[in-house]
């Protein structure tokens, strides 16, 4: 498993190097998702896609795997049904046709269970993906669990590919790991 990772990682970094980002979109399955613009935030839970010039990455829910799944493909060949919308956010249109300067990818060991006997292996996921920009812009992707309370924003946030799709814009949430 880890050499398909360094294999998928590797080739996501070679191709944002030749590459610019022509477009990012979101995805919600659900019928709501938490948007705070005025914080450059929100919350999804159905993926985020990113269209290269040549090639498309996607970040997506698996129902296959009941996670989130980094693959080398759009949004629709990963989640298969057709029960989601495309969300569109104003803050995010920035990033579009924009170069990709670096990013930075995070992967968390998880016990993966195999079949009905509860039997596990541990197996290495995305969980974070950080890219700047030239234009100075930076965008946070991870896949996330987290508190809420009434009348109040989400908090405590941590590692989780099995809850919902942070996306930041210019600003770093912290992120605890799993215990």
């Amino acid at each position: 498993m880890k050499q398909e990772i360094r294999c998928i990682e590797k080739q996501f970094l070679l191709a944002i190097k030749s590459n610019d980002l022509i477009s990012i979109k979101l995805f919600q399955v659900n019928d709501n998702y938490f948007g705070y613009p005025e914080n450059n935030l929100w919350i999804i839970d159905g993926g985020i896609t990113l269209k290269l010039k040549d090639t498309t990455y996607s970040l997506a829910w698996n129902q296959d795997t009941d996670s989130f799944s980094f693959e080398n493909q759009c949004f629709e060949k990963i989640y298969e049904d057709d029960n989601y919308t495309e969300i569109d956010i104003e803050g995010l249109k920035g990033c579009n046709q924009n170069k990709i300067t670096n990013a930075k990818l995070k992967w968390t060991d998880y016990d993966i269970i195999l079949d009905y006997t509860m039997a596990t292996k541990k197996e290495s996921k995305l969980t974070e993906i950080i890219i700047e920009f030239e234009s100075g812009d930076f965008l946070q992707i991870a896949t996330v669990d987290y508190t809420l309370e009434k009348n109040s924003s989400p908090k405590n946030y941590s590692y989780d590919i099995h809850g919902e799709l942070l996306i930041s814009l210019n600003n770093i949430i912290e992120i605890n790991n799993i215990d």
